[in-house]
């Protein structure tokens, strides 16, 4: 999956360039201020074999003038100065570490992306689960709704927007990439397939590239991809498919230029004019958040430290340049592309989903000041070193031998003894590992095994389960080289808040002709 910015109407071809470069290579309040609006009933209506709808669902669309979005409450955006918890969701169950254990059910824990409905209710794309779902949550924090998206069309929702009458889903992983339209109530309405040219560049489909949705004044849907913006549905829900040049909302338009090899800078434009930011100020990507009735908006981007270090910010601007106040991000424990961890509430508030290290997960309204003070600098824990387990003197029990042997094995591995190594191993290496050549030793043949596997020493045994007599199963924790507790967590790109790190390794010991044997290798990874 990617994204990709902005454009104007000459603006883009460099710049998608250099984008898909970078997409490829790349293939983690209160309810205070939030007035609810009245829904606009707004109908809206297929083009010919653009929709396709539930055999179960029969619509009836009737064309009519559609309604244009509420505005925000004021005409001039008022901006909490602190940042302000809207609520949290505990997560209170644990994570064990033990290999083969499911992830625990936790909501809304590395969601991929949210959104705010215009009565400050808050939709969650809950993607770390199998199958995904939608978490709908009230502007306290109550959850009023979960819909499985098994069997609704929807293969990942990678991006989220709610008009006044629906909520739409942007999915990219499909076959057919598509947006699929949901009720205000959940329910499955239907979805329209995104036409090949949108997602095509130098006459080449790329499947991820499309990457972020808006609604515009007038309820029309608007696509962010490789090819800039495209208002895909116009307001009668009919398929256009035309390109933009620029947003435009309140008589003003905002737009993203071509990206500056020499200086870095991505650089906007508003009203047709280039917008100037403070020049330590790298825009993201996808920079802007959302807009008010007086023209303010408010970009995401960042700034950067000697060391490369990047504190993202967010910066709220008058459409003439005056700069209404800056927010600092709080440390995302997954950071997402395109600013999909960022939503614009329907009174200009900005709202931040944080996954957190113990799996909660907030909604923080951003606060916002007239100078914000350096970021300062927070040491990380020291994790504390661990001490490698030794063999036991004297071994008297059964659990007592096949431990002394595993933890004998491993110390021995770790330090080169691959002789005394080969004495106390049973199993197999690892299947994507060669076997020993003709006249290769026993020690040549371990040393080519451990370049490869983890011939880590034992730092902790964590339970124990006895299969028979003759043989146990010991829960085993790793210690690296620095000292610290060895983990694997997703492999090849997978989503590591689905699949959270793995700490403890099964490894079973057999008593097999009247000798202690360990039964598995050293642990590979790719």
């Amino acid at each position: 999956m990617t994204q990709k910015p902005d454009d104007t109407q000459a603006v883009t071809n460099t710049y998608h360039h250099g984008i898909l470069i970078l997409i490829t290579a790349g293939l983690f309040i209160s309810s205070c201020g939030l007035i609810p609006e009245t829904p606009v009933e707004v109908t809206q209506i297929p083009s010919p074999g653009a929709l396709r709808t539930p055999t179960s669902l029969e619509l009836k669309p009737t064309k009519e003038t559609p309604a244009s979005l509420t505005p925000s409450p004021s005409r001039t955006v008022q901006l909490p100065e602190t940042d302000q918890i809207v609520f949290t969701i505990p997560n209170t169950e644990p994570w064990s570490g033990k290999e083969g254990e499911p992830r625990p059910n936790w909501l809304g824990w590395g969601a991929e992306t949210f959104t705010v409905a215009p009565n400050g209710s808050f939709w969650i794309a809950d993607t770390a689960v199998d199958p995904d779902r939608l978490l709908y949550y009230s502007p306290r924090g109550e959850l009023l709704q979960e819909i499985s998206l098994l069997d609704k069309v929807v293969v990942f929702p990678y991006d989220l927007i709610v008009a006044q009458d629906a909520l739409w889903v942007l999915d990219i992983s499909a076959e057919d990439p598509k947006v699929v339209r949901f009720g205000a109530d959940g329910e499955l309405l239907s979805w329209f397939d995104i036409p090949d040219l949108i997602m095509t560049d130098d006459g080449q489909f790329v499947a991820n590239g499309v990457f972020n949705l808006w609604i515009g004044e007038e309820d029309e849907l608007i696509l962010r991809g490789i090819n800039g913006l495209y208002e895909l549905l116009d307001a009668f829900g009919e398929m256009v498919a035309q390109p933009l040049d620029a947003l435009a909302y309140y008589e003003h338009t905002y737009q993203v230029g071509i990206y500056d090899q020499a200086t870095g800078q991505l650089p906007i434009f508003v009203d047709g004019a280039p917008f100037e930011t403070s020049p330590d100020f790298f825009v993201e990507a996808e920079p802007f958040l959302g807009f008010n009735p007086d023209g303010s908006f408010a970009i995401a981007g960042y700034v950067q430290d000697n060391e490369y270090q990047m504190d993202h910010l967010v910066k709220y601007y008058t459409p003439v340049g005056e700069l209404l106040g800056t927010a600092r991000q709080r440390p995302q424990t997954f950071y997402k592309d395109w600013n999909h961890h960022l939503a614009f509430g329907p009174d200009g508030s900005i709202y931040q989903l944080l996954s957190n290290p113990d799996h909660s997960v907030q909604i923080v309204r951003l606060g916002f000041a007239k100078n914000l003070t350096p970021r300062s600098e927070t040491l990380l824990a020291t994790p504390t070193p661990l001490t490698p387990l030794l063999p036991s003197e004297s071994a008297m029990t059964g659990e007592e031998q096949a431990r002394k042997t595993l933890i004998g094995f491993f110390t021995d591995l770790s330090i080169g003894n691959y002789t005394e190594a080969t004495a106390r191993f049973g199993g197999e290496v690892d299947e994507y590992l060669r076997d020993p050549l003709p006249s290769e030793s026993v020690e040549a043949y371990w040393e080519y095994l451990c370049e490869y596997l983890w011939c880590l020493p034992v730092a902790e045994i964590t339970d124990t389960v006895q299969a028979s007599e003759n043989e146990y199963t010991f829960y085993t924790v790793f210690m690296q080289q620095d000292g610290t507790r060895f983990e694997i967590g997703a492999c090849c790109g997978g989503d590591p808040a689905a699949t959270p790190p793995v700490w403890q390794f099964a490894y079973p010991v057999q008593k097999i002709d009247g000798v202690w044997k360990v039964m598995r290798g050293p642990i590979f990874t790719p």
